[in-house]
């Protein structure tokens, strides 16, 4: 009578191992897959950090483009201020509204008489010669070739200013002109750059003499423009 028993004993306890064991699987396969699915997520939001972080570094990296750009438009703007000036520079001449508009022309007054010694410079250059220098055709060549060359600034005839320009050179033993530059207060409204331009196209002249040689004299020459 026992052995039946503990046959059916044994039975019922395998039974009870292969539905423990088959708990057992379940409850691991379950842990695993919420493992899977926990892991899952870690990677998903992993990912969400990176793309977050990729737009936060973008939205950073735009301020400093704004901020280049910002700095770049200041600079272009500091450059056109600082050559402002240099345009718009009007000079010490005193415009006068009763003559804005007008037509503009040029008149060459002969050299004042030059009563300095007759020595040269440590440049070899004399300020007062014999012979004064000349153009060719005199008084009257020089002033047809002003006629011919220059044109009134458009600036001061706008402005009505006028006023004379005195511009000084150097003319050497072959009648060769150099170093101009202008002497006194300057007008401005472009009537220097205008007397300028011309005289450096001026061409040879006869030069200066002392004592029967030509010699290098520095020569200035009054440049009157007029408004009328």
């Amino acid at each position: 009578m026992l052995r039946p028993q503990i046959s059916n004993l044994k039975k019922l306890t395998a039974v009870a191992l292969v539905a423990g064991f088959s708990i057992s699987s379940c409850h691991v396969d379950d842990t695993d897959s919420t493992s899977t699915v926990t892991t899952t997520d870690t990677s998903a939001n992993m990912r969400m950090d990176n793309v977050n972080t990729g737009v936060d570094t973008a939205s950073m990296s735009m301020p400093s483009a704004t901020t280049t750009m910002a700095a770049d438009s200041n600079a272009a703007s500091a450059q056109m201020t600082t050559a402002a000036p240099a345009t718009a520079s009007k000079g010490n001449a005193k415009p006068n509204p009763a003559k804005k508009g007008m037509k503009g022309k040029v008149t060459v007054a002969p050299a004042p008489k030059n009563t300095a010694k007759m020595e040269m410079d440590n440049n070899g250059v004399y300020s007062n010669v014999e012979v004064i220098p000349s153009f060719p055709g005199g008084y009257k060549g020089l002033q047809k070739y002003f006629d011919d060359n220059l044109t009134y600034p458009m600036d001061a005839s706008n402005d009505g200013v006028d006023g004379t320009v005195n511009v000084s050179f150097t003319v050497d033993e072959n009648g060769k002109l150099s170093s101009p530059t202008i002497q006194g207060e300057r007008l401005g409204y472009g009537l220097e750059e205008e007397a300028l331009r011309v005289v450096n196209k001026m061409p040879t002249w006869t030069p200066g003499k002392l004592k029967g040689q030509n010699v290098k004299t520095r020569f200035t020459l009054p440049v009157r423009f007029q408004l009328y």
